[in-house]
């Protein structure tokens, strides 16, 4: 694993690596407010000023007043910003798509918004989301017209980069429901088992 995020931050580094030996054609992200571009606030309430500010020079849909670390990835490998998937306004899946949402867990969360703390678009649903998309995007592709462009090829499924930044809320809530340190380290091998089960 070491060895992996040693290569990607290298070729994230190094914009000429990263071409000469990888060649996404399409980023796909599940994940939190870490990665989110869009999803909490297409589905919520949107992230206000100063959120944004200082690169964008406006409120951009993420918890961040620059760019986040999927920005620089789908920047590194030529790609645009990828779009949040529960944005419907203007959006362009043909490079990618993001399922993340700010709040999000891996685990389904004991509350969820608006009346908990955690977003309802944990991991395995986001999970579901994508497979959803695989094929409705691809049906989309074969009707043509318009919305044809907007959608990621299909081979591209095969050849994106897939890229996951979740898992901190799972121990936040934990601690929010007052739990002690010891149970919520006994809460982690669950939280990695639903993780990996994702993945695979």
């Amino acid at each position: 694993m070491s060895v992996f995020l040693f290569m990607l931050l290298v070729s994230i580094l190094n914009p000429v690596v990263s071409h000469k030996s990888c060649d996404f054609p399409a980023v796909f992200n599940l994940g939190d407010s870490n990665s989110d571009t869009g999803g909490y606030a297409s589905a919520f309430t949107p992230p206000t000023s100063p959120y944004g500010d200082t690169y964008f020079h406006m409120p951009a849909r993420r918890f961040s007043d620059g760019r986040l670390i999927i920005d620089f990835i789908a920047e590194a490998f030529g790609l645009p910003f990828i779009n949040a998937y529960l944005d419907s306004v203007g959006t362009n899946f043909s490079h990618g798509i993001n399922f993340a949402t700010a709040a999000s867990t891996i685990r389904l969360p004991i509350s969820v918004i608006p009346n908990g703390a955690f977003s309802p678009f944990y991991l395995g649903f986001q999970y579901s989301q994508f497979e959803q998309f695989k094929v409705r995007s691809q049906m989309i592709r074969k009707q043509g017209g318009l919305f044809a462009g907007l959608m990621p090829k299909e081979e591209y499924f095969s050849k994106a980069l897939y890229t996951f930044d979740i898992g901190q809320n799972d121990l936040a809530e934990g601690f929010f429901s007052n739990l002690t340190i010891q149970e919520v380290n006994a809460s982690i091998p669950d939280i990695i088992n639903k993780f990996s089960a994702n993945i695979k």
